[in-house]
């Protein structure tokens, strides 16, 4: 029987294993040489990843993605970075047009994330990135339909023809499901979207006690966690891209 680890041991990183955010692959995709100068928010909300992205580019291109009736996108103030409605499937961009995709906390709330993911291959260009995170222990939140395993995120991905390059714990299930739980949940909970989370901590522990590799570590976080980020790649290879756009797909809004 393939365990977790068998499944998944080419994208668990052993470099650290604290536990991120999607912002940390913000940070890491910025900040390398050639950044991209510009990025599509799938699922955008009120829009509060462009002040991220811009605090490492003040000129990087950002536009907003998300539906029309989606409750945090009405939060989003007029006059400011541009964002698009869509049908919550085809989105409208050119193939292979698209350097950079980054999507928070949204994949729990799509309602067809085969095909959503079949987009976001078909958009992006060859070798370009799609990050983000999603949930695999969290209460139902404001339309949320799915959970995900590690795993079961990593088959979807690789059905749209994408890669899973790398993907890191967030804070454990525990403590998320205890946040929605307790009625003072938010306010007691809240520190640890910034610092390991208790069962994470308590992980980290039996690492050190054990000698385990830092993978391992990682591997045991992601097992347990109630959310993960992820950091996905087009395959340059045109044997393994997705390119062809499927039938009715939406191509109008150019990126260069």
């Amino acid at each position: 029987m393939a365990t977790l680890w068998d499944l998944l041991k080419d994208c668990i990183p052993g470099d650290h294993a604290r536990q991120v955010t999607s912002r940390y692959y913000v940070d890491q995709v910025m900040a390398a040489p050639g950044a991209p100068r510009a990025v599509v928010d799938l699922g955008c909300g009120k829009g509060a990843s462009a002040a991220h992205f811009k605090r490492h580019d003040p000129a990087v291109r950002w536009i907003g993605v998300d539906i029309r009736d989606s409750p945090e996108a009405r939060q989003h103030l007029p006059g400011g970075d541009p964002v698009v409605h869509y049908d919550g499937v085809r989105l409208p961009f050119r193939t292979d047009s698209l350097p950079l995709i980054y999507s928070h906390q949204v994949f729990e709330h799509v309602a067809r994330p085969r095909d959503l993911l079949g987009e976001i291959a078909r958009v992006l260009r060859p070798g370009g990135t799609f990050i983000g995170s999603t949930s695999q222990f969290e209460p139902y939140h404001s339309f949320s339909l799915w959970n995900y395993t590690p795993y079961g995120f990593r088959v979807l991905v690789e059905e749209a023809g994408l890669r899973l390059a790398e993907i890191r714990p967030s804070l454990d299930g525990v403590t998320l499901i205890m946040r929605s739980y307790r009625a003072d949940g938010k306010s007691r909970y809240g520190r640890y979207w910034s610092e390991e989370s208790p069962m994470n901590s308590e992980i980290d522990d039996w690492g050190r006690r054990t000698g385990r590799q830092t993978a391992l570590v990682n591997l045991r976080k992601l097992t347990y966690c109630g959310q993960f980020a992820f950091r996905v790649v087009k395959p340059v290879d045109p044997a393994g891209a997705v390119t062809a756009p499927p039938a009715g797909s939406v191509e109008r809004i150019p990126v260069d």
